[in-house]
């Protein structure tokens, strides 16, 4: 195991996976963690679950000073597992979502997570591919109305560039084609 020393987390990768719900980032990570042995993948709602218990189903209609809380706990969960191994990580998460009580998109990154991320990875997809893939998914309810679907990726899109802009955080986009993961792992390959 390596040594954990401030210097070397320092000099970790810390990737933000992101994309809209029903872009495909689960099947993609999937495929990439076969080939990426020195990456540690995590998903940050596996984590807010493990955190949060049989609370976590009603996340979504906490407060959002009670999601605030737990969000700042996930990512000093992220460090602890990052100082435990010692390796880059890639974390899938969501940047914003649609928010189902406001009829909203949200960001749902804070401040400690923007200060956390060394790079972002977007997935980007047409609006019409995600919902394709949102309405063969029966396992979760999802939004199919294109229109939205239309608003979600225009707002990611937007506050991926914004984020990434203002905190200083590298951003690499993958379209969701043939090409994907190909093209994601060669971004995980270069330490550049």
């Amino acid at each position: 195991m390596k040594e954990n020393t401030t210097t070397n987390i320092n000099s970790l990768r810390r990737i933000c996976f992101i994309g809209i719900r029903g872009v495909g980032k689960t099947t993609l990570l999937k495929k990439t963690d076969e080939q990426n042995s020195e990456i540690v993948s995590i998903s940050g709602s596996d984590i807010l679950q493990e955190l949060m218990g049989e609370a976590y189903d009603q996340f979504e209609f906490l407060p959002e000073n009670e999601k605030y809380i737990h969000r700042l706990k996930l990512n000093d969960a992220r460090w602890d597992i990052q100082h435990t191994t010692g390796k880059d990580m890639l974390v899938d998460c969501h940047l914003t979502v649609y928010n189902l009580k406001t009829s909203e998109i949200d960001m749902i990154l804070t401040h400690k997570d923007f200060d956390f991320f060394t790079e972002f990875i977007l997935l980007d997809c047409t609006p019409e591919k995600i919902q394709i893939h949102r309405k063969r998914d029966t396992s979760k309810k999802r939004i199919v109305d294109l229109d939205i679907i239309k608003k979600e990726l225009d707002f990611e899109r937007k506050m991926a560039l914004k984020v990434t802009k203002d905190y200083g955080i590298k951003l690499h986009i993958v379209q969701m084609d043939e090409n994907a993961i190909d093209n994601l792992n060669r971004i995980l390959a270069n330490n550049n």
